[in-house]
């Protein structure tokens, strides 16, 4: 009986020691993952409570309060906006004088709250100079800073003119474009007018319900031979909204294998090729009230084709808008020259698939649009894309541009 019991007593214990392991086990992982999250600067409940320090929060606010400071004492204006990432988006002009200065005292806010400021990006223009500034505050990046140097004093004023990026290379096939034509002058008194086309819509999960939630006229193009082009052709007519046809077009880094030559318009495309096309994209787009082009940098700069191509477009009472995908591109001008409606991209909005990439193109566009009367972007169906169009809506507005249906901007 002793011996009995004796055996009973030891599972006993092996139990007690096992629970007890494993209860440490369970306390030690919630202790080690409540510490990553307050390293993280995030909230914890454990070491928020015991350990007097500042977390990225705090931190962030503390950069905002000072810098906008010195901006307040040097008479700097400036936007900025935060997106649904949290990060905050800063945009300003100085003048080259004072450029070093107000970089040196960025670079000394960050260093005291123990982060660091880093130049993404530079780009020289035309009487001033384009930098983007990251800023990393808890290892994750926290602000976006854009400053625009000017190489001549900005007089009394520094109130701000959002910065025009680069010119952007959309895809394998795009090339730096540095001259448009000049867009027809738009009448005195009339406010500037800004449109937006996303193409490849069909092609993506994203469709008409995400770009009627963006509240504004927009304009989708529609792949014809995209697995969803007839159901979002249907839900773009039942939103309110307006679709054209993204006809797909050669390119020039392209060939046999990496393009559907029956479904493209090509150098080898007959006249009944080309109205066979037209009219069966109609067919699955019957509410399109237009035509812009999917690549196309080796079809739009043969003005032949393009003749022929745009002579068919305007008989099936199409505009045609011209993405200039390519420099070169001549389709706009053979356009004009047919007394046809058309016009042309202005910029892409998304090349670079961020967030902050969008917005600094659509401010990019609002500027063109304020210079020359009207403009058009081109972007896709990408969230970030999407989200920087959502967000920069009370800017564009704020700065005098009505947002348009791209039809409105065809002559």
């Amino acid at each position: 009986m002793v011996k009995k019991k004796g055996k009973r007593s030891k599972k006993q214990n092996s139990s007690v020691v096992f629970l007890a392991i494993m209860i440490a086990v369970a306390v030690f992982t919630v202790v080690l993952l409540e510490y990553i999250d307050f390293r993280k600067g995030k909230k914890s409940f454990i070491f928020t409570q015991l350990i007097p320090l500042k977390t990225v929060s705090n931190k962030i606010e503390q950069f905002n309060q000072e810098f906008l400071e010195v901006l307040n004492k040097n008479n700097i204006e400036c936007s900025y906006h935060q997106d649904d990432q949290r990060m905050y988006h800063f945009s300003l002009e100085v003048d080259a004088s004072r450029f070093d200065s107000l970089v040196s005292r960025i670079e000394g806010i960050a260093h005291r709250l123990d982060g660091k400021i880093t130049l993404a990006q530079v780009q020289g223009m035309t009487g001033k100079s384009i930098a983007l500034y990251k800023v990393t505050l808890g290892r994750k990046i926290s602000h976006w800073i854009l400053i625009t140097k000017l190489k001549k004093s900005a007089g009394k004023s520094e109130k701000v003119t959002e910065a025009k990026p680069r010119e952007e290379k959309p895809g394998a096939e795009a090339v730096k474009v540095p001259q448009l034509p000049a867009h027809p002058a738009r009448q005195s008194g009339q406010p500037a007018r800004l449109a937006f086309i996303i193409d490849d819509v069909g092609a993506y999960d994203i469709g008409a319900l995400a770009l009627k939630k963006l509240g504004i006229p927009i304009t989708a193009s529609i792949l014809p031979d995209a697995p969803r082009a007839r159901e979002e052709a249907e839900w773009v007519q039942e939103y309110g909204l307006q679709a054209l046809i993204h006809l797909p077009m050669a390119p020039q880094n392209g060939d046999g294998q990496t393009y559907d030559q029956e479904q493209t318009i090509n150098l080898q495309s007959t006249d009944d090729d080309i109205r066979s096309l037209i009219e069966r994209a109609k067919q699955i787009i019957p509410n399109a009230i237009g035509v812009n082009n999917h690549q196309g940098s080796l079809a739009t700069s043969d003005s032949g084709l393009m003749t022929r191509t745009l002579k068919i477009i305007k008989e099936e009472g199409l505009f045609f808008v011209d993405s200039r995908t390519i420099g070169n591109t001549v389709a706009y001008d053979v356009a004009q020259s047919l007394g046809m409606k058309a016009n042309y991209k202005d910029a892409f909005l998304d090349h670079v698939k961020t967030y902050s990439h969008s917005v600094e193109q659509i401010h990019r566009l609002v500027e063109i649009a304020l210079q020359k009367g009207e403009a058009i972007g081109i972007g896709h169906p990408n969230d970030s894309t999407l989200k920087a169009l959502r967000d920069s809506i009370p800017y564009i507005r704020s700065r005098g541009v009505n947002i348009v249906f791209v039809s409105e901007l065809v002559e």
